[in-house]
């Protein structure tokens, strides 16, 4: 792949994909943290699931959250484009409990380091040639079912029976027909078998190919 110039002019944009519970998340967050909150802003695609607000709790709860057509792609890609030109968004807020965006917002200014983190961004071909430079997490499936669990049933309100039937019924298969064959697009594949402190030496020496 042949990664994208940016100039000191025009944000850089970083895609950071992989599977649910790879790491994507962490590796961004530790990498903004590198640059500083001056410099560097992280948009998760999660905050970009499509409003379901029309539907009751049930039928919420049985949607495939993992298919791309659950993510508004359009709004997404919108706000990504008004950070590049420097303007600020009203970032979405999602509840994870309830299937549901929040009725609250929240704003995020323009950085010269744009990093968006997610799942499916390497499966959208407008979205593709927005980022600069795509960087894929491969991680083993039992380490990222493992990460998931104690994630979503700590952090997200969710049940131990719950997300292993999510994982079964969508989380794995539409991994494996969507977000494995969306690593082709990357520019750079990690394992992190050396720990995330080599991850993001690596990410920033690609980083750095670029500004330079």
């Amino acid at each position: 792949m042949s990664i994208k110039p940016s100039t000191k002019q025009t944000p850089l944009v970083i895609g950071i994909s992989g599977g649910s519970g790879s790491g994507k998340t962490m590796t961004a967050e530790k990498l903004k943290n590198e640059y500083g909150e001056k410099l560097a802003l992280v948009i998760n695609q999660d905050a970009y699931y499509k409003d379901l607000s029309h539907m009751d709790f049930d039928k919420r709860c049985n949607q495939n959250f993992d298919h791309p057509d659950a993510i508004d792609f359009d709004l997404f890609i919108f706000h990504i484009k008004q950070l590049i030109n420097k303007q600020a968004i009203d970032l979405p807020i999602y509840d994870f409990s309830k299937h549901l965006r929040s009725k609250e917002i929240m704003s995020i200014k323009p950085q010269p380091i744009i990093i968006i983190d997610g799942t499916l961004i390497f499966t959208h071909a407008e979205l593709n040639q927005i980022i600069n430079l795509k960087i894929f997490i491969n991680i083993p499936d039992d380490q990222r079912f493992a990460y998931r669990m104690q994630r979503d049933t700590k952090e997200r309100g969710r049940t131990v029976e719950s997300v292993t039937k999510q994982y079964s019924k969508s989380v794995r298969p539409m991994y494996d027909e969507f977000i494995f064959p969306s690593m082709k697009n990357a520019d750079l594949i990690i394992d992190n078998k050396k720990g995330y402190a080599q991850s993001i030496v690596s990410i920033k020496n690609e980083i750095n190919k670029i500004l330079i």
